[in-house]
């Protein structure tokens, strides 16, 4: 009888899905790339979309803003990005959620000036029950070369 337990907690085990296969590194960058489009193109309703509600967005000038603090800059016009392309993007998956990191060349006008320069970037990307959504943003300016 005991040996019968034990088979049977052994098969359930053997059952559970494998969650590479619900959410995957290309799901990861995938969303990624929507979220440089999105931003890009100040499309604030695919952002609302996108973005988590706990959203939360680090610059790299330090400033921290919420969720609808960084969709709000789109809509007052304050804000404005060049086209953002990702480069060496990397994501590693860690059940339903991933870490994507790169950079970009940044080249945005806000708070009243430009502001240029190459970043790293992390994204944190989770899949929920609405979908996959970008729970977190944090750039970090490279260093110019002398």
């Amino acid at each position: 009888m005991l040996l019968s337990v034990f088979e049977g907690m052994a098969n359930a085990q053997q059952e559970k899905p494998c969650n590479i296969d619900i959410f995957g590194e290309s799901d990861a960058l995938d969303a990624a790339q929507q979220w440089a489009s999105l931003v890009s193109q100040a499309d604030t309703v695919g952002l609302e979309r996108l973005l988590d509600d706990k959203y939360m967005h680090i610059h790299s000038t330090a400033l921290v803003e919420s969720k609808s603090q960084f969709i709000e800059a789109f809509k007052n016009g304050s804000r404005k990005y060049d086209p953002i392309k990702i480069e060496e993007a990397k994501a590693r998956i860690f059940d339903n959620c991933a870490v994507v990191t790169g950079k970009f060349n940044l080249k945005v006008f806000a708070r009243g000036k430009m502001i240029e320069g190459v970043n790293r970037f992390g994204l944190v990307i989770v899949k929920t029950k609405q979908g996959i959504r970008i729970a977190s943003f944090q750039a970090t300016a490279i260093p110019q070369q002398k």
